[in-house]
């Protein structure tokens, strides 16, 4: 689930732009731990080139990398503080360009669009998990793990018990925190980015659902979602209570 990406923009320069910016997103993140040695620069470039042309600010670019470069290989995040300013510098400045390229320039916007970026972010973490451990990464912050008696090797073995359960019961639930303080955007978006926004936020909390029926069983099959539910998804997206 990557909301947003290039195949929902509208065809033309403005899908080309986002397509700019989902390349330097994509090679930041590679760039995370030391996985990639320099931004190639014609993807430099390109992003450089959408900003000028469309009045973004260019530092948002600039907090992507600065924040991708400052973790280590071995990726723990010691607190939930530190946790989401990671995804604020990240996913949350790349959430704001996507914003503003798609013509919401208003300040009121930004809380709620980090709000999104740190909820979609936080369910891709928990339908990941076992990947991203397999890469020496996790996206769980170490005083929630520690708090919760659960040792980063139980995670990687994906060893269900009661501590595992409740330490990711509480990732759900700020998961629902952080949509639920986005919520404000199905008001302040309109036209397609606004159907867009409501598909995902849909989409992201019936996830999460279905981590909770799966009671936090994220590791013996990937979490996503079905045919029925994505038909469930689209009704209430275009036909449920706005």
């Amino acid at each position: 689930m990557v909301p947003f990406a290039t195949e929902d923009w509208p065809a033309g320069p403005m899908r080309k732009a986002a397509c700019a910016l989902w390349s330097w997103h994509t090679a930041v993140r590679r760039a995370e731990g030391g996985l990639q040695t320099a931004i190639p620069d014609e993807i430099g470039r390109e992003a450089l080139l959408v900003c000028q042309r469309h009045n973004l600010p260019r530092v948002l670019l600039d907090k992507q990398l600065e924040a991708a470069l400052s973790v280590k290989h071995n990726t723990a995040f010691e607190t939930t503080t530190e946790l989401a300013d990671y995804i604020n510098a990240t996913a949350g400045s790349h959430a704001v360009l996507l914003a503003r390229l798609a013509g919401e320039r208003g300040q009121w916007i930004e809380q709620p669009v980090y709000a999104f970026a740190r909820a979609i972010f936080l369910t891709r973490s928990l339908c990941n998990l076992k990947k991203d451990l397999a890469a020496s990464r996790l996206y769980l912050p170490q005083d929630a793990v520690n708090q919760a008696g659960v040792t980063r090797q139980q995670l990687a073995e994906g060893r269900l018990n009661a501590p595992v359960r409740r330490l990711l019961w509480k990732q759900v639930i700020r998961a629902r925190d952080a949509y639920a303080n986005s919520r404000t955007l199905t008001q302040d978006l309109s036209g397609w980015p606004r159907r867009t926004y409501r598909r995902y936020w849909t989409g992201g909390l019936y996830i999460l659902g279905l981590i909770e029926a799966r009671r936090f069983d994220v590791w013996s099959k990937p979490v996503r979602l079905s045919a029925f539910g994505r038909a469930q998804v689209y009704w209430q997206t275009y036909f449920g209570k706005k």
